[in-house]
């Protein structure tokens, strides 16, 4: 059984009396941890609920310190007494000790190197002590470095490490003015009911609860920075960006009928029927042709809609990737339809041959006892059977083949929809204020702290049932 308390370094020298404001956690063990992390010189407690910190004792001059009565009935947890002859502070009362006490740990920490202790998922700007917030309950290191977090001013965010044009409420104007333009426009019931199964309404909504939470400011001034950047260069070295997404409709239109070809006839040897896959091949090609002529209908359109993402780099640089994974999904619209129509027709396939392979057996399907067991078949029914499973079988091979390619170009397309959702979500997800503190040293993780024993000029004792208690006393250092 012990007790362990982490004291600023400064207060244990600190000569001076005061008030201590921190927290108390009794662990599995009955180790008993005070955790000291502020001060005051008024001798209230009505900084308690500010600080959201309870009050735990005081530093009293030892002429003034009468008996633990004094401490329990001013409420106290912890006393330290000073005197002009001890260059320290000394432990004199604690309110909650072990029955068994074996030693007491004193360990100085110094508040900005716990500061910079890395606290995985934890946000500084909602900061509220509570005991169910802990990150983990057995690392006094972890408690303690969440206590010590500077508390955020109400209703601001950080300026000093969040966006420099947050500061200034004109220019925070300005910056939000396309945004709640955009939202303006998105809480419309018509527009909202269009775009509600979009990526841009999606991701609308996603950079909403982060700007909200007010956790990423660094990347939502770079995300703002490379959507108003790439907007300049689209709108000054491109002279024709409209043209681009045209080419590139032309170019897939014309890639799938490569692709139509090379299915024609015998790809790579495989003998495929010849009358199911001309009907293949006139179905799909038909299919382009009408996209094609739906693209030629409404290529003014979409020349405009390329510049609809360059204009949507006011609202920052992952709304035109949305916009774009968006405008992806629209152009590849015929492959997925190929895919649609081969997928279902495989399933056919399978399913047929499944169930006419029971009938050649002379088996059957009992749905009721959910087994498949022996039933006697007619003739007709036996013939009819084997026809329809003879069919089957030498039609899929043509089949599976459709289905293999259109499967294969729908995973391309979706790969490449998850590369930009991938990009899209880092960009406003990635820990840009951690990294940059990382590189510079400002951040420091648990295993990089070293616990020091600091050597006394007098042994430290805590009177205990009349019984010396030795206290050791550390320091904290990286």
């Amino acid at each position: 059984m012990s007790i362990k308390i982490f004291l600023p370094t400064n207060y244990f020298y600190l000569k001076r009396p005061c008030n201590l404001y921190g927290q108390l956690h009794i662990s599995d063990d009955n180790v008993v941890v005070y955790y000291v992390v502020d001060v005051d010189n008024n001798h209230n407690k009505s900084e308690t609920e500010s600080n959201n910190m309870r009050f735990l004792g005081a530093i009293r001059c030892s002429d003034s310190y009468a008996d633990s009565n004094y401490c329990s009935a001013h409420d106290m947890m912890l006393c330290f007494t000073y005197s002009n002859e001890s260059p320290n502070i000394s432990l004199m009362f604690t309110g909650i000790t072990p029955e068994n006490l074996k030693q007491i740990k004193l360990i100085l920490y110094d508040k900005q190197i716990v500061r910079s202790l890395v606290i995985k998922g934890y946000n500084t700007l909602n900061h509220c002590w509570t005991r169910e917030s802990h990150i983990n309950d057995e690392c006094d290191f972890y408690m303690l470095a969440q206590l010590v977090q500077p508390e955020p001013e109400s209703g601001t965010y950080r300026k000093s490490d969040g966006l420099w044009f947050y500061g200034s409420q004109t220019l925070c104007l300005l910056a939000n003015l396309p945004m709640q333009l955009f939202k303006y426009i998105v809480g419309n019931a018509f527009v909202n009911s269009i775009i509600t199964h979009t990526v841009i309404f999606k991701h609308y909504k996603e950079w909403q609860t982060i700007y909200a939470a007010g956790s990423r400011l660094t990347n939502i001034m770079i995300d703002r920075a490379l959507g108003i950047l790439l907007m300049l260069m689209l709108f000054t070295l491109a002279s024709h960006p409209g043209d681009f997404l045209i080419q590139i409709s032309h170019i897939i239109i014309s890639q799938l009928y490569s692709l139509l070809k090379v299915l024609e006839g015998s790809p790579i040897g495989l003998k495929l029927n010849i009358h199911l896959n001309n009907f293949f091949l006139d179905c799909f090609k038909y299919h382009i042709e009408l996209w094609s002529t739906f693209l030629d209908l409404i290529e003014p359109i979409v020349r405009q809609v390329f510049l609809a993402i360059g204009a949507f780099g006011c609202l920052g640089f992952t709304y035109q990737i949305a916009l774009l994974a968006d405008l992806i999904s629209i152009v590849g619209l015929h492959a997925h339809c190929f895919y649609v129509y081969t997928k279902v027709l495989h399933n056919v396939g399978v399913k047929g041959l499944t169930v006419l392979w029971q009938v050649v057996r002379g088996n059957r399907y009992n749905i009721l006892r959910n087994r498949i067991e022996a039933h006697n078949y007619m003739n007709r029914q036996l013939y009819l059977a084997t026809i329809f499973f003879s069919a089957i079988l030498f039609l899929f091979p043509t089949t599976l083949v459709y289905y293999i390619v259109f499967a294969t170009l729908k995973a391309l397309t979706f790969a490449t929809l998850a590369i930009l959702e991938f990009f899209r979500r880092k960009i406003l997800n990635f820990p840009i204020e951690m990294f940059l503190k990382c590189v510079k040293k400002g951040f420091n993780e648990i295993d990089c702290l070293r616990v020091l024993d600091i050597p006394l000029q007098k042994q430290l004792f805590f009177n205990h049932r009349n019984s010396k208690i030795l206290i050791f006393v550390y320091k904290l250092q990286v």
